[in-house]
């Protein structure tokens, strides 16, 4: 019984002939016709498994409502339609391809959302432990995990103080938040998840604790001083989690609305996250992009303990169908087989791999 708790360029065919194939083969049982292998444009092929590791993935499903708009609460702009059938299917397929443990979703409508979408697509897949936990966005859009594996404990920051007050202006433009004090846009969820030693090889007595942190942070242009607190914001949850629990393996992931080179994410890399992505990134290619525009914006950032456990050679970005290059998101409809402008970001952990404090005793 499912248990919800509410809380230039490389050439392209080279890279994405694989990646199509994939994505056909998961979405083979909709009848939703063969996607233009053209329009997988970043991105790459799941990768397999490699046996005793523990696989973790972030998401944006892009507006993902299921209800009526009319019955939904919003107090900032028109609420958003519900998501085509199509869309969802498209998401399912791409979740089943990447065949994560844990994956962090953003951009949920809420809790019986993410459980009716698991009941429809994904029942046999064993997520049988899900958690959202509604927060203050005024699109009505917050962050939730689903897992195999139970969660044991989650909480939100919504109430949490990140400092300061908002500025006079975003830009060159009045600020209409001005003199507020600064939070969270969207809450970052925390998911404390409990890992059975049969999981990845190890013995009846043993499990291994991992903590995720998904994020959403604040997007827009002129923002990059509000995702900067937010960033700064989530470290010092990091430090707390790790001042409590000096073992924590904690996992910062989500849609970050900025790169790397971008004050955010520098903030978190010289605050001690390490980017999952950096030897792969290293050198630029559709492979590593994980957003429409084409950036890599979504991001799996580790702690010490963490990246002690990753699989060096397991990042992967799935490639799925995107509109062609240059096309305007307002006017272009998407193509067969589009479920989201952003891509599902993957890596593997083993734990134990290194001799370090894990998989814990119990």
């Amino acid at each position: 019984m499912h248990q919800f708790f509410k809380r230039t360029l490389i050439p392209v065919a080279c890279i994405f002939a694989v990646a199509t194939q994939t994505f056909a083969q998961a979405t083979a049982s909709k009848p939703a016709s063969k996607p233009d292998t053209s329009l997988i444009r970043f991105g790459e092929a799941a990768k397999p498994r490699t046996p005793g590791t523990i696989r973790v993935a972030t998401y944006n499903l892009m507006n993902f409502f299921d209800s009526d708009p009319a019955t939904r609460t919003h107090s900032e702009g028109e609420a958003a339609a519900v998501k085509p059938e199509g869309e969802r299917e498209a998401a399912a397929g791409a979740i089943r391809a990447i065949n994560a443990d844990i994956v962090a979703l953003e951009e949920v409508e809420s809790l019986p959302v993410v459980k009716a979408f698991i009941v429809k697509y994904l029942a046999d897949m064993g997520y049988d432990h899900a958690v959202l936990i509604e927060s203050e966005d005024p699109r009505g859009i917050d962050n939730a995990i689903i897992s195999r594996f139970p969660i044991v404990h989650s909480e939100a920051y919504d109430a949490r103080p990140l400092g300061g007050k908002q500025p006079a202006l975003e830009g060159n433009r009045p600020n209409p938040l001005a003199g507020n004090d600064m939070k969270f846009r969207r809450s970052p969820l925390r998911a404390d998840i409990k890992i059975p030693g049969k999981a990845f090889g190890g013995g009846d007595d043993e499990s291994y604790e991992l903590t995720l942190l998904a994020v959403h942070h604040k997007s827009g242009r002129w923002s990059e001083y509000w995702r900067l607190a937010e960033a700064n914001g989530v470290l010092a949850i990091v430090k707390e989690i790790e001042a409590k629990t000096p073992a924590a393996n904690i996992i910062v992931l989500g849609d970050c609305n900025a790169q790397v080179t971008d004050a955010p994410i520098k903030a978190y890399l010289e605050g001690g996250l390490i980017d999952s992505f950096a030897a792969k990134a290293a050198k630029w290619s559709p492979a590593i992009v994980s957003h429409e525009s084409g950036r890599r914006i979504d991001l799996i950032l580790l702690n010490k303990n963490a990246s002690e456990e990753f699989v060096a050679d397991s990042p992967f970005i799935f490639g799925m169908p995107a509109r062609p290059e240059g096309a305007d998101w307002r006017t272009t409809p998407p193509p067969e087989g589009y479920a989201s402008d952003h891509y599902p970001v993957v890596i593997d952990l083993k734990p134990g791999k290194t001799g370090a404090a894990n998989p814990k005793k119990q």
